[in-house]
């Protein structure tokens, strides 16, 4: 029998995305944390956190859990404890991912629409320790994850046989995991989208009425003079919707067949890889690792500082790589990848 056509796409693309996703998350991390970029180190701080997340997500998907089933014979080289683990570990990047997004709509929120707040809240040490706080729930919150997915060995009906890591077939008979595993739901889907979008609608509205009242106090015989203060924060405003797009645009989906597929009933069978739900699902998973790599493309095109440190690393990694053996012996100044 011929193999499902969405099995030879995933085949085909983690290992892609291991190739180029990976090395753009690591590019992207040492963009924002050695490049000049003209933000906040509290703003640095949360981007390195979501590329860290990022990385860490991809990492475990690609090579510890899709590419590892596609092409490792589980039986002879991992335990079954090794689904469960990855799982754990891909959890708490997904939770780290939401939340930590959540946090940086909310730290922007605050910076805008709370001047008293924003005093005590917004500082560097305060934004170290709640990204700290978010990494340290997350993990702690995915841990019963690890015994809801165990490794499933299904024969084909071409005989081959097929490995899977999915949920535990008896989770219903275990209430602690039951219980959890609907909890999860709102975890993950219900209070960060909820939040996420309070948030950033409070916060575009308080900019917009503040710009259009700093514009109209500002104008000058009819001609509107330059206001440094609503460009920072049209600026900041800009960098909150790419994050919060760039968000919503892959993990939306998922979240939403993660809805359908806890409401379908009877339950879909997820070995049957010709079921529009399991499809589905599996492209919003291939979006979510692809969003490791698209991340860095937007803050290219968007950022204008980042896309200058960018070409800045890639002109002096091809400067070396090009550098011939004998001028090596020669004396010369020292340079700095991303200097600030």
């Amino acid at each position: 029998m011929e193999e499902p056509w969405i099995r030879i796409i995933q085949k085909l693309f983690y290992p892609i995305m291991c190739v180029f996703g990976l090395p753009a998350s690591l590019v992207t991390m040492a963009v924002l944390w050695k490049g000049n970029l003209d933000m906040s180190k509290s703003i640095i701080y949360y981007l390195v956190s979501l590329a860290v997340a990022n990385f860490l997500l991809i990492l475990v998907v690609t090579i510890f859990r899709d590419i590892f089933y596609f092409y490792v014979d589980v039986t002879l080289y991992w335990p079954d404890q090794s689904c469960g683990v990855s799982n754990w570990i891909y959890f708490t990047c997904v939770y780290s991912l939401t939340w930590l997004t959540v946090a940086f709509s909310f730290d922007r929120y605050v910076i805008v629409c709370c001047m008293k707040l924003k005093l005590r809240y917004c500082k560097p040490s305060v934004t170290r320790w709640v990204i700290v706080g978010v990494y340290t729930c997350a993990f702690l919150v995915a841990m019963p994850t690890f015994w809801m997915y165990v490794p499933n060995r299904t024969t084909q009906p071409d005989g081959s046989i097929f490995h899977i890591c999915s949920l535990h077939r008896n989770l219903s008979s275990i209430p602690f995991l039951s219980i959890y595993d609907h909890i999860q739901t709102t975890v993950w889907i219900v209070f960060p989208l909820v939040s996420l979008i309070l948030t950033n609608s409070l916060t575009v509205w308080h900019i917009t009425m503040t710009t259009r009242v700093r514009q109209a106090l500002k104008t000058n015989n009819g001609k509107q003079s330059d206001d440094a203060e609503v460009a920072r924060r049209k600026k900041s405003m800009t960098l909150l919707a790419i994050i919060s797009i760039s968000f919503l645009v892959h993990w939306l989906p998922k979240m939403v067949i993660k809805v359908v597929e806890r409401f379908t009933y009877p339950p879909v069978n997820r070995y049957d890889f010709y079921h529009p739900v399991n499809v589905v699902r599996m492209i919003c998973n291939m979006l979510i690792v692809f969003s490791s790599f698209s991340n860095m493309c937007i803050y290219s095109f968007t950022v204008t500082k980042f896309r200058e440190e960018l070409f800045r690393g890639v002109k002096f990694v091809l400067a070396i790589l090009c550098q011939k053996p004998s001028s090596s012996l020669s004396p010369s100044k020292p340079m700095s990848v991303f200097a600030i």
